[in-house]
């Protein structure tokens, strides 16, 4: 009888025991694409992020907690959470100037096929803020490509730029913290203040 009744309860024991070593499969495959889209954003940064940052920080009001974001990932003061709630909410006030407008939309123009080539990775879809970092990057390209020379623009579309640009900066700061973070915690040798 108690044979049987084993026996009975196999098809559940199976079933729970799949259910659970799936799903710690599952997990260690997400964590090795997260991994894979770490190494993408860490490009994305040595590429084209670092200097756009440093470029669009140079149009934007002095902050003493900006720069030690940009210049540690801001560690020192609070831990990523608290960091990245302080860029969601701090307020930035980036005045373009035709050096930076300049500037921004030839290093955005000649790492076109970069930027593309890195969108074009399906792991970077799992990423959410690093997608909408790179659709931000995307509307510079267009709006660039749109409204031309620094001459060219309008004192609405010089406004219309200090507010895309405000929004891209923000981006970037808040994946810099998750990309500083990263190279902390995984290469330490990489990592220097």
């Amino acid at each position: 009888f108690y044979i049987l009744q084993d026996l009975a309860f196999m098809p559940v024991t199976i079933a729970i025991a799949t259910l659970v070593v799936g799903e710690i499969i599952n997990e260690r495959e997400k964590k090795e694409r997260l991994e894979k889209t770490r190494m993408l954003t860490s490009s994305f940064f040595t590429d084209i992020g670092a200097y756009l940052l440093k470029e669009i920080l140079r149009m934007t009001d002095k902050d003493a907690f900006l720069t030690e974001v940009v210049r540690s990932g801001a560690y020192q003061s609070g831990t990523e959470k608290e960091i990245l709630g302080r860029i969601q909410n701090a307020k930035l006030n980036v005045h373009l100037d035709g050096e930076g407008y300049t500037k921004t939309r030839q290093l955005i123009r000649e790492n076109q096929t970069n930027i593309l080539v890195i969108a074009s990775n399906p792991l970077v879809i799992e990423h959410e803020c690093f997608t909408e970092m790179l659709w931000g990057v995307f509307h510079l390209m267009d709006e660039f490509r749109l409204r031309g020379t620094w001459e060219e623009l309008s004192k609405h579309d010089v406004d219309h730029f200090n507010q895309d640009f405000e929004r891209v900066l923000r981006l970037l700061l808040m994946n810099w913290v998750g990309d500083v973070r990263y190279l902390k915690e995984t290469y330490p040798d990489f990592y220097a203040t």
